[in-house]
C-alpha cells in the first residue's frame, strides 16, 4: 500500500470499548508498549453503534499511521469492524491491525472476509503491535514481525506471547473512582489452567500451544496460567496506592489461583508480605475463583487482604449441570465455598448456566428450584456464549445444534422447547432481568457500600448492608417467580405468535416488578457520603462504574426453522413488509445505500408484530401471558396481583436498545432503534455497518417468513 504523506508517523489510535470508569488492560499494555518504543498512541473508547461517525472523524483528524482495534469477544465485533469499514470508506490509508480473544482464534477468516483490516495480531499483542508500527515506519517485510497475521499466513512465532508482561499498562491522567475512592484495574496472569469445553480461554491456550511448537525450542509449561512474579504485581499496586493514591483494586484474571487451595494460600501470603514491605495500607479488592481453592484458610487470607467481592465460577447448581459443562467438584462443596466467603464479608457472585447441551427442560427446572439456595448472593442467569474455537462449538455442530455465522454463531437446542426458554431468558435478560442492564445494579452497588464501609465512609453502616442484603434477598426473590414463569411460557401450548407476544408482555411486567428495587437502591448508596472528586462532592448511584458491558443491545431477529414449532407459522400470520419503509422515517436525507450483493428485501417482517405489540390494547397481550401461565401449573398471577393494564411500561434501564433486522436469507439489513424501531444508522455509517456484517448468517432463516426474535445477543 503506498504511503500516504498525511500520515503522522508516530501517531497510533487504539480504538476499545472502555465504558466509563473502566479500563482496559489489554489496549493499555499494548499503549505502554508503543509509548515505550516512541511512538505517540491515543485511547478512543467506542462504546455504541451511534458513536461510529464521531469515532471516525477524530480518527482522521489525527492522521495516525497505524489504527489498532479490539476485537475481544463475539459481543463488540459487529461495532469494532463497523468502526474498519467506516474508516476505510472515509479516505483512511493507512494500516488496520486486530487483536483480541475473538480476533486470535477467528483470524483466517477475519481477514477474509474484512479487506479494511490488514492484519491480526495473536494473542497478547503489546510487543507484536510496537514491532507493526516500527516496521510500518522503516517499510519492512511484514512478514518478519513476530506474533502478526496477514493474509499470507501467520507470520513468525511470538515468544512474549508465552512470558508474563514486564510492562505497566498506561492509566488514564485521572484513575476512575467508586464513590470517591479511586480504583484500578490490574491482572496477575494470562490464561487459565481449566479446560471448560465452552470457554473461549481454553481455545486461546490450545491456540497458545500450537505457538509454543512453533517456536521449536524449550519454552515454559502451558500447564498452568502464565504469571507475573509477586513481587512485581507488589511493586505496581504500591506505586498506584502511593501515587495516584489508589485504594481499590479489581484483579480481571480469568482464574488466578487454579483449584489448588495450598497454592492460593501461598500466594496470597506472599502477596500479604510484599504489601506490607511496600507500606501499602488497607485497601479493597474483587477477584475471580474457582470454589475448590476457597478453604477456610484461603477465605481467612482473602479477608485479611481486603477482599470484599469475589465472582466464584461453577456455573451450576445441579450435579448433572455440572458434568454437562464439564466442571470438577460437587454442588454440595461449591456451596460451602460461598458461605466460607459470606461468613467473612466477603461478597460471592455467582453465574448459573439454567440450560445445558444435551439437557432439556426438567434440568432447567432443577437448576432455577436450586436458586432459591444463594438469593442472599448476587446471581445471574446466562445464555451460552458459543465461541469459535472450542470443543462445545465442534460438539454442538457434529449434534446439528450449532447455527449461524459470525456474530450468528449460536446454540439452538433440539428440544423445542428448550428452545423456547432460550428466547424467553435472552428477552428478559435485555428487559433488565440482567444486572449489567440495570443502573445501579446490586453487584456493583455491594461492592461499593461494602468499600465505603471498610474505609469508613458516612453512612456506610453495618446497618446499612444488612438493609441492603433483604433488599438484594426480595430481588432475587422476585427474578426466580420471573423465570419461573418464562420455564412454564415455554412448556404451554401457545402458538408461535401467541408465544412471542406473552413473553413481551412477561418482559414489561417484570420492568415494573423490578424498577422500585433500582429506586431503593439507589436511595441506599445515596445516603452514603462519597470522597469528594473534582473538588465537589458525587452522591449519585447511577453513575458507579461497572467493567461489564454497559452499552448497546444487539438483537438478532429471528424466527424457528421448520424442524421446531417455533418455525411453525399460520396461514392468517401478520404480512411481511419491506424494510424500506421504516427507512422512510429517518428525517435524515442520505444517498440510496449500496444494496449490490445484499439479498431481496422484500421478506422482511418490521420489529412491532411481536417485540412492539400493539399498546393501544395492551390487555390483549397481558391476557395472553395469563392464558399461557394459567394453562401450564396454575401459576399466573391472581387478578389483583396481576399489573394494571395502564403500567406496562419499558424498562427503567438507561442503556441504549438497538435491534437488528434480518432477511429471509439470515442477513442483517437494518439496525434500529428501540421501542421507536426508527434508523439507528444513515448515509456511509450504515453501509459501513452492514459490510461488517455482511458474512453473518442466521441461518436458521433461510426460506423463512421471520414470526418473532429468537436470538438476542448483548452488544
Amino acid at each position: 500500500m503506498p504511503r500516504n504523506p498525511a500520515i503522522a508517523e508516530r501517531g497510533v489510535i487504539l480504538v476499545a470499548h472502555e465504558p466509563p470508569g473502566t479500563e482496559h488492560l489489554g489496549i493499555r499494555l499494548v499503549a505502554s508498549a508503543l509509548a515505550e518504543t516512541g511512538f505517540e498512541p491515543r485511547i478512543l473508547p467506542l462504546l455504541s453503534p451511534t458513536a461510529l461517525a464521531s469515532a471516525v472523524v477524530e480518527t482522521l483528524a489525527a492522521s495516525p499511521m497505524l489504527v489498532g482495534l479490539s476485537i475481544s469477544d463475539p459481543m463488540i465485533a459487529p461495532m469494532m469492524l463497523a468502526y474498519a469499514h467506516l474508516l476505510r470508506s472515509e479516505g483512511y490509508r493507512g494500516h488496520i491491525v486486530a487483536g483480541g480473544a475473538l480476533a486470535t482464534l477467528d483470524r483466517a477468516s477475519l481477514l477474509a472476509e474484512h479487506r479494511a483490516i490488514d492484519s491480526v495480531v495473536r494473542h497478547n499483542g503489546e510487543f507484536p503491535v510496537a514491532e507493526l508500527a516500527r516496521a510500518l515506519r522503516a517499510g519492512r517485510d511484514l512478514g518478519t514481525v513476530p506474533g502478526l497475521t496477514t493474509r499470507a499466513g501467520d507470520g513468525p512465532a511470538h515468544p512474549q506471547a508465552l512470558a508474563p508482561t514486564r510492562l505497566r499498562p498506561l492509566r488514564p491522567s485521572q484513575q476512575p473512582t467508586v464513590m470517591g475512592l479511586p480504583k484500578a484495574e490490574l491482572t496477575a496472569s494470562r490464561g487459565c489452567a481449566g479446560q471448560c469445553a465452552y470457554c473461549g480461554v481454553s481455545a486461546l491456550r490450545r491456540d497458545l500451544a500450537c505457538e509454543q511448537r512453533r517456536l521449536g525450542e524449550a519454552q515454559p509449561s502451558l500447564h498452568g496460567s502464565i504469571r507475573r512474579s509477586i513481587d512485581d504485581v507488589a511493586d505496581e499496586v504500591a506505586d498506584l496506592y502511593h501515587r495516584r493514591s489508589v485504594r481499590i483494586g479489581h484483579f480481571v484474571d480469568d482464574n488466578l489461583f487454579g483449584p489448588d487451595p495450598a497454592a492460593a494460600l501461598a500466594w496470597l501470603a506472599e502477596l500479604e508480605r510484599a504489601l506490607a514491605t511496600r507500606r501499602v495500607g488497607h485497601m479493597a479488592w474483587r477477584l475471580m475463583m474457582e470454589p475448590r481453592a476457597i478453604s477456610d484458610e484461603v477465605a481467612d487470607a482473602l479477608a485479611r487482604l481486603g477482599f470484599l467481592s469475589v465472582l466464584v465460577g461453577f456455573e451450576s447448581l445441579t450435579s448433572r449441570g455440572l458434568a454437562s459443562l464439564g466442571r470438577p467438584g460437587s454442588v454440595a462443596a461449591n456451596l460451602a465455598a460461598l458461605d466460607r466467603l459470606a461468613a467473612r464479608g466477603i461478597a460471592p457472585v455467582i453465574n448459573v448456566l439454567t440450560l445445558h447441551p444435551g439437557g432439556s427442560l426438567d434440568d432447567t427446572r432443577a437448576e432455577l428450584a436450586a436458586l432459591d439456595q444463594i438469593d442472599r448472593f448476587a446471581w445471574d442467569v446466562l445464555p451460552l456464549t458459543v465461541w469459535p474455537g472450542t470443543e462445545l462449538a465442534s460438539d454442538l455442530a457434529a449434534r446439528g445444534e450449532l447455527d449461524g455465522q459470525g456474530a450468528g454463531l449460536t446454540w439452538r437446542p433440539a428440544e423445542p422447547a428448550s428452545e423456547r426458554f432460550l428466547f424467553a431468558l435472552q428477552r428478559l435478560r435485555v428487559g433488565g432481568l440482567a444486572w449489567l442492564m440495570r443502573a445501579p445494579n446490586f453487584i456493583e452497588a455491594d461492592f461499593a457500600l461494602r468499600a465505603g464501609h471498610r474505609f469508613g465512609l458516612v453512612g456506610a453502616t453495618s446497618a446499612c448492608l444488612e438493609r441492603e442484603a433483604a433488599l438484594l434477598a426480595a430481588a432475587q426473590r422476585a427474578r426466580r417467580h420471573i423465570l419461573a414463569q418464562a420455564l412454564e411460557l415455554a412448556l404451554s401450548p401457545l402458538s408461535p405468535g401467541e408465544f412471542g407476544q406473552a413473553v413481551e408482555t412477561l418482559a414489561q411486567r417484570m420492568a415494573g416488578e423490578l424498577a422500585p428495587f433500582d429506586e431503593q437502591l439507589a436511595t441506599l448508596v445515596d445516603e452514603v457520603e462519597w470522597l469528594p472528586a473534582s473538588g465537589r462532592a458525587i452522591s449519585s448511584a447511577r453513575v458507579l462504574p461497572s467493567r461489564w458491558l454497559a452499552g448497546a443491545i444487539f438483537v438478532a431477529m429471528a424466527a424457528g426453522c421448520d424442524r421446531s414449532p417455533l418455525g411453525q407459522h399460520e396461514p392468517d400470520a401478520a404480512p411481511v413488509a419491506d424494510v424500506a419503509t421504516m427507512s422512510d422515517q429517518s428525517t435524515v436525507k442520505d444517498a440510496p445505500p449500496d444494496r449490490s450483493g445484499m439479498p431481496d428485501q422484500t421478506n422482511v417482517i418490521l420489529l412491532p408484530d411481536v417485540l412492539a405489540p400493539d399498546l393501544s390494547d395492551p390487555c390483549t397481550a397481558n391476557k395472553l401471558g395469563t392464558a399461557a401461565l394459567s394453562a401450564s401449573d396454575g401459576s399466573a398471577p391472581t387478578p389483583d396481583a396481576m399489573l394494571p393494564c395502564d403500567q406496562l411500561v419499558p424498562s427503567s434501564s438507561d442503556n441504549s436498545r438497538y435491534a437488528v433486522v434480518v432477511d429471509s436469507d439470515g442477513r442483517a439489513v437494518e439496525l434500529v432503534h428501540l421501542p421507536d424501531n426508527t434508523p439507528a444508522l444513515t448515509g456511509s455509517a450504515r453501509q459501513a455497518w452492514l459490510d461488517a456484517m455482511s458474512s453473518t448468517r442466521w441461518s436458521c432463516l433461510a426460506g423463512q417468513t421471520v414470526t418473532f426474535s429468537c436470538v438476542m445477543l448483548l452488544y
